[in-house]
Parts: C-alpha cells; structure tokens; sequence
C-alpha cells in the first residue's frame, strides 16, 4: 500500500512539474519548418532537452542496477526482453532530443544509434550475451526511430514531443520494474521461499544452440 501511494504521489510530482510547460510550448507550432531549422529550438525546448536527458540517465541507471541484482531470477527471454526496453525506449528519447537540437538526420542518427548500442550492450552483459545483442540491435531501432521523429518535429511542437516520450518512457520502465519483481516472487514461489537454487552468473553466459 506504500509503494503504490509512493508511486502514485511521485507521478502526481511529475505530472505537477510538466503541465505548466504544456501552455507555452503549445505555442511553439510554427508554419514554416526552414524558419523554424534557421532559428532553432527555443529555450523552453532546450531546457526540456536537458531535463530529459538527465532524467533519461537516471532511470537507465535505476534499472540497470535493478536488472544486475535481478539477474539470478531471471529466466532467458525475460533478461532479453528486459534488455530490449531499456535499450529501445531510451535511445528513441536520445534519437528525439538529439533530432530536434541538431536538427541534421544524419547526426542525430549516429547520436541515438550510438547511445542506443551502447546502452544496449550494458543493459544485457550482466545477464548473458544473447541479452546484449537483443539489447543491441533494440538500441539500433530506437536510436533511428527518435532520430527521424525528432526531425520531423522541430516545427510541430518540439517541447511537446519530448514530453510525451518521456511519459512513454515512465509508463515502459515502471511495467518492466513490476516485470522484474514479479519474476523474483515467482522465482522464489517454485522454490518454495528457498534462494538455494539461483543461477550462477556464469551460466547465463552460456547459450544453448
């Protein structure tokens, strides 16, 4: 009953702290994107960008750690899985906010691929290779995905963009937050409340053909 009114009042916090943006950034619509691409992104969308760039570390961070410690209950596909959502959702927010700054395809691309990868291959080391090629090739698809979103955005309401990413990313990490948690009281369940039976960390890195 905590957790949930934790939860509930954190999203309340969060929810408090990014609708007064929605008014002025609802403004930011524009008719011309080469205007818009000479003037570049507002104060409101760069401030936005940096507060979701942080914000998108941290969780990548929370959930990687949770992920780690996680690792012994976790059966194969969960850890791929896992590995995958980290990776592809937020890559496609880096690949969006790299899009609308840099406002070039090519740059924002290589940008959200490359932190997608990256991410990717953190995210499923400590479980098994298979993970980290999941988590990989996921990064790859987020990463471009954000990219051209991002592009296609500097004209048609930036700040809300990112918004609206951010929440997706909120919604997918607190589904694979539960996901996790539920395949350790499961884990545990089978084995009758015994920890006797984890896996070690060397058997994920052993894939089964």
């Amino acid at each position: 009953m905590k957790r949930n009114l934790s939860k509930v009042l954190g999203l309340s916090a969060l929810m408090s702290t990014i609708l007064p943006s929605l008014t002025v950034s609802a403004h930011e619509h524009g008719a011309d994107s080469s205007t818009d691409m000479q003037m570049g992104p507002s104060q409101l969308t760069i401030n936005t960008s940096i507060v979701s760039l942080i914000f998108v570390l941290l969780v990548a961070i929370v959930l990687f750690f949770h992920l780690r410690s996680k690792s012994a209950y976790l059966s194969k596909m969960t850890g791929m899985m896992a590995a995958m959502t980290i990776a592809m959702v937020s890559s496609l927010v880096v690949g969006t906010i790299a899009g609308i700054l840099v406002t070039t395809l090519f740059l924002s691309t290589v940008i959200g691929v490359t932190f997608g990868m990256l991410i990717g291959y953190v995210s499923g080391k400590s479980l098994h290779l298979l993970a980290s090629l999941d988590g990989m090739l996921a990064g790859i698809m987020g990463g471009m995905m954000g990219a051209m979103l991002g592009v296609m955005v500097i004209s048609d309401y930036p700040t809300l963009s990112i918004i609206f990413i951010d929440l997706v990313l909120v919604v997918s990490m607190s589904v694979l937050y539960k996901l996790l948690d539920n395949e350790e009281m499961v884990h545990i369940k089978n084995n009758g409340g015994s920890v006797s039976n984890l896996r070690t960390p060397t058997d994920f890195s052993q894939i089964e053909v």
